[in-house]
């Protein structure tokens, strides 16, 4: 029997071979090898497109127009119309369109017209792409994406029209339109419009739309907010801000982001009872227009509260919501005024208690001591001051 069977392989490509001279093509409709040139074309497998390729091992072939399996790797020659899957490997020098399954990596040099690529650990486009791209650990396209990349670990790509999902990293270095997702951080050399969204740290150049993240940085947004806990935008919305209210005499503040929605970094400080009371805190904000003059801002903050010591060391916080309208001075400066809401939160019991102790809270309409032994007062308040505006 498997004499009968090397015989075959030995004859059947001398029998295409006549096939391909009169008909003048070289398209056949299979071949099966061991590995190339041990097969059914034998070494002219390099010259042969095939419509079904069967590599037990691994094969050589010019190109596929149908199916091609293999129990280690494809490699072509030419292009791919039609399927690949391989237990490690799938090569392509010329162009595909269809789809690539392996194992471990699946590559195509030049474009990929229209499909999917699925491997455990790498894919790889040498040029523009449309295609859906699924990756264990890493997908990358040397050109512009029409489609969608997912991966366990990072995204490459020239341009994207579709998204990027990853466990750690997406990297696209010109547009973006649509969705860029990762677990820690997303770059974009380009504009975007649409999304990123990470959990870490967000990068683009121009967005329009949001970026969702700890940190974000662009040079503009529009029609959008940057949403996080630090949010930059190069030429977008930055105010200084000197001021006081009922707790602190003297409090310094700095905002960043966009106007809809920005961050704030601020501390204050004051003196009573000849003790220093001093606090630095985190908030975020939001500004509108009620008018060409009139503008009104709605903010909270949170403040840690030292009182007389360079750190109080136990849960001793000032909450405040703002609610300012501002009125401009100039081009770059206005003046504020508003109400305050506040809510001190604190473990310093006994200090609370004692006037002699602390003085932050000046008055309350509510005072409760609850069973953990935090303490809980609430008053109203004031703000004024004056904002150093860039925009």
């Amino acid at each position: 029997m498997k004499i009968i069977f090397f015989s075959l392989l030995g004859i059947l490509p001398f029998t295409f071979l006549s096939a391909q001279d009169s008909t003048n093509t070289t398209v056949n409709p299979y071949q099966i090898s061991f590995i190339t040139p041990m097969g059914t074309n034998g070494y002219l497998a390099p010259k042969i497109t095939n419509q079904l390729s069967i590599n037990i091992f691994a094969g050589y072939n010019e190109g596929v127009n149908g199916l091609e399996v293999a129990g280690f790797a494809n490699v072509l020659k030419g292009d791919l119309w039609g399927l690949q899957a391989a237990g490690f490997l799938n090569a392509n020098m010329g162009h595909s369109q269809g789809a690539q399954f392996a194992g471990f990596s699946n590559f195509t040099r030049k474009k990929f017209n229209g499909g999917i690529q699925g491997s455990g650990f790498l894919n790889v486009i040498g040029s523009d792409a449309q295609v859906l791209q699924l990756a264990g650990f890493l997908n990358v396209v040397n050109g512009k994406t029409s489609g969608l990349q997912a991966a366990g670990f990072s995204n490459i790509s020239r341009g994207v029209n579709g998204g990027q999902f990853s466990g750690f990293a997406n990297f696209n270095t010109g547009k973006l339109e649509g969705l860029q997702a990762a677990g820690f951080a997303n770059f974009n050399a380009g504009s975007i419009k649409g999304a990123q969204i990470s959990g870490f740290l967000n990068m683009a150049k121009d967005v329009n739309g949001f970026q969702i993240g700890i940190v974000n940085y662009c040079d503009e947004i529009k029609n959008g907010v940057p949403i996080g806990l630090i949010s930059i935008v190069k030429n977008g919305f930055k105010e200084f801000e000197i001021g006081g209210n009922e707790s602190f005499y003297t409090t310094l503040s700095y905002k960043t982001g966009h106007r809809k929605f920005y961050n704030i970094l601020s501390a204050g400080t004051s003196i009573s009872n000849n003790k220093i009371i001093w606090g630095f805190g985190y908030g975020i904000g939001s500004s509108l227009d009620l008018n060409e003059k009139l503008g009104m801002n709605l903010e909270l903050i949170s403040y840690h509260v030292n009182e007389d010591e360079p750190f109080t060391d136990y849960l001793n916080n000032l909450n405040k919501l703002n609610l300012t309208l501002s009125y401009p001075l100039s081009k770059t400066v206005e003046a504020y005024f508003g109400p305050t809401f506040n809510v001190l939160v604190s473990d310093n019991v006994a200090g609370i208690q004692e006037s002699n102790t602390s003085s932050i809270v000046p008055w309350s309409f509510f005072d409760k001591t609850y069973d953990n032994d935090t303490r809980v007062v609430m008053y109203p308040g004031f703000t004024l001051g004056i904002r150093l505006k860039k925009n």
